[in-house]
């Protein structure tokens, strides 16, 4: 259950209409929710067990303030999708991030699928068909960071997911191509 913090704002009515819309999607799939949300932000989290994995959810949203030097300064708005998914092969080992420096190790298949500034890193070879699946997934997801170590994955997106029933087939799409 998400408690709400009533007040008469137009950010907590339009952080409410998020909440409630991602709940109202996650019950189709029949999943509970539980969090907060206020005026400043949201914190919606849901587990749920699927084929021996078990999925971890936290949709969240904050602020944050920093010390002005000269008059006032306005907060940093922050909204995004965490996932956690445990049962996974434990030999396996996937990175995917944001990073020109690290691009800069990356094989010439994985430069010509995935645009600037991703990379890629696996454990073992892959073949330009599985690239170019996983790289969809990535740019679907609009995935930042993605890490698959000790049969754990980790999944950080730094924007609203509009549609969390589709973030949870593409993730298992990513879980099922590995």
């Amino acid at each position: 259950m998400i408690n709400y913090e009533q007040v008469e704002s137009s950010f907590f009515d339009a952080n409410k209409s998020y909440c409630e819309s991602i709940e109202s999607k996650l019950k189709t799939l029949n999943l509970e929710c539980s969090g907060f949300c206020n005026a400043y932000g949201y914190e919606v989290a849901t587990t749920y067990d699927m084929n021996g994995y078990v999925f971890h959810l936290r949709f969240h949203k904050h602020q944050s303030t920093q010390n002005a030097v000269i008059g006032a300064q306005d907060a940093i708005d922050y909204a995004g999708v965490e996932v956690f998914v445990h049962g996974l092969s434990k030999r396996l080992k996937v990175i995917v991030g944001r990073s020109m420096f690290r691009r800069f190790f990356c094989g010439i298949e994985i430069k010509e699928t995935i645009p600037e500034p991703y990379f890629m890193k696996f454990s073992h070879p892959v073949d330009k068909n599985f690239i170019d699946n996983f790289s969809k997934c990535i740019l679907n997801c609009q995935i930042a960071k993605l890490t698959i170590k000790y049969g754990k994955l980790s999944c950080v997106i730094h924007t609203q997911t509009l549609d969390p029933i589709f973030l949870i087939t593409e993730i298992k799409k990513i879980i099922s191509s590995i």
